[in-house]
């Protein structure tokens, strides 16, 4: 098992999950001018479905790091090789029905989004080519887990960075060469089914021997497919959330409403790669101390969310105090003045929706993946009812105000429950709340002003205000590492 520093291994993942904000944003511009709003908003959808794919791994490749790592932390290693063999081929098994499932319901699912009849077509077929790559995330989610609870960021890195700019690169080949909407969704697909084939290649190099499925190991997969049941329901109630809210308006305004509402939200969705970098880290983390019941349990959990808002909230700000300029520069005047106050509803949403990964961690580790799997179920029948409302109130601003409500909902609960869980953590959820609080207020702030004086001058009060706390932000015991890691830095540069 490799084993390197925590930051080394958010340094690595974090690495990992910028590729594809990189490549988004340099692609997205042409993609919209080739494409136009209506196939860029069908695009866009197919990057959402292909990703939640996914969380339809019946939570296996969520509970293979749980379990993996539960095991190595009690050195029964030996345990871990026929629980990979069995899962690998239900989670294959699971991606196939999925698939079929995709193609008998291909036609009905095209009737219900609003799209001239030339398009349809076109639609239907763009939707078959994704069909093919869930059988292929599945698998990926349970490889994935197997190496993230080996501590192995440096092989599962090295795909994400790859896939990373593939996903958005291929898509923007295909379309500058062909003007292709399936050809775009195609190279999608098969950068998913390279990723595969290589993370598969790591796997059997980490566990020593080549791994083939067997139903042999049934009974093992058994006792990880009980924990990750309620993981499950969990990911198919967030993959529904992510993307009912775009069906929605696909089927109550246009696709282009889908165009001018996913694509900052797809930008701004990016900043969560910061959480989920220190997710894939700390879960493994979590789980480990579950297991010993250590008392890292309360460290790993302040430590999460000090660094997600230390890292996601400056650029969020900035993001929400600039975005009629920054979506001008990008895609233009015509796009910005749509699409501005969504995007400052998405910057708020972004913060919450990264502040609540830590807790989300905490819970699942610790055994409780039932209760954020109820929390998720709970949500999602209020978020549609609230989702429609608020398209036929306000389009596409009411949508993006609803998803921000959302994630306040999500995340003051998961505290909550994290609280109850581990009582040591009472006082610093408390803490956190009151600055939470300070920051929705901010964010809210910003989206009644239209004047670019009136929010520069709000950006620089909250940016300086955060700069001010940011030490004690941090801790102490942290920033006295950063300072001696700086001085060694500095100490090799001048022997240099």
């Amino acid at each position: 098992m490799t084993r390197r520093s925590f930051s080394t291994n958010v340094a690595l993942t974090l690495f990992a999950t910028v590729t594809p904000a990189l490549a988004a944003a340099l692609t997205l511009p042409t993609l919209y001018r080739l494409l136009g709003a209506d196939r860029l908003g069908v695009l866009t959808l197919a990057w959402v479905a292909i990703g939640s794919c996914a969380l339809l791994d019946a939570g296996l490749g969520r509970a293979l790091t749980h379990e993996t790592s539960q095991l190595l932390a009690r050195d029964r290693a030996a345990d871990i090789r026929p629980l990979v063999k069995g899962s690998l081929l239900l989670l294959g098994a699971i991606g196939a029905t999925a698939t079929l499932g995709i193609v008998l319901g291909a036609d009905a699912i095209v009737s219900r989004l609003h799209a001239a009849g030339a398009l349809g077509p076109e639609i239907r077929t763009t939707l078959l080519v994704c069909a093919a790559a869930v059988p292929l995330m599945t698998v990926s989610a349970g490889i994935r887990g197997v190496l993230e609870a080996y501590g192995r960021f440096d092989m599962t890195s090295l795909v994400r960075v790859t896939l990373g700019a593939a996903t958005y690169l291929g898509p923007w080949l295909a379309v500058r060469s062909y003007n292709s909407l399936v050809l775009a969704v195609a190279a999608i697909v098969a950068a998913r089914f390279v990723s595969v084939v290589v993370l598969y290649v790591f796997m059997e190099s980490t566990l020593g021997a080549p791994v083939v499925a067997s139903v042999s190991a049934w009974p093992e997969v058994r006792r990880t497919l009980a924990g990750g049941i309620w993981m499950t329901l969990a990911g198919v109630a967030g993959a529904a959330l992510t993307v009912v809210d775009r069906l929605i308006l696909g089927a109550m305004v246009s696709l282009a409403a889908i165009a001018f509402y996913s694509t900052p939200q797809e930008l701004i969705g990016k900043l969560t790669l910061v959480p989920m970098a220190l997710s894939a880290v700390l879960f493994p983390a979590l789980s480990a101390a579950a297991a010993r019941e250590s008392n890292d349990l309360t460290r790993l959990f302040t430590r999460g969310i000090r660094y997600t808002f230390a890292l996601v909230f400056p650029l969020a700000a900035v993001g929400a105090g600039l975005a009629n300029e920054w979506l001008g520069l990008w895609l233009g005047k015509d796009f910005a003045l749509p699409s501005h106050h969504v995007a400052q509803w998405f910057c708020l949403s972004v913060l919450l929706q990264s502040l609540a990964v830590t807790p989300l961690n905490l819970l699942q580790a610790a055994g409780r993946a039932h209760v954020t799997a109820w929390l998720q179920l709970a949500q999602l029948p209020i978020f549609i009812a609230a989702v429609w409302y608020a398209v036929s109130v306000a389009g596409i601003a009411g949508a993006a105000f609803v998803w921000a409500a959302r994630m306040l909902l999500d995340l003051s609960l998961l505290l909550w429950l994290s609280s109850r869980y581990s009582p040591g953590l009472l006082g610093p959820i408390r803490s956190w709340s009151a600055g939470i609080g300070l920051a929705v207020i901010f964010f809210v702030a910003m989206t009644r002003f239209d004047s670019l004086m009136a929010r520069g001058t709000l950006l620089a009060v909250g940016l300086s205000l955060f700069a001010a706390s940011l030490p004690r932000l941090i801790g102490h015991d942290d920033l006295a590492q950063f300072r001696a890691l700086a001085a060694r830095h500095l100490s090799r540069q001048a022997q240099a």
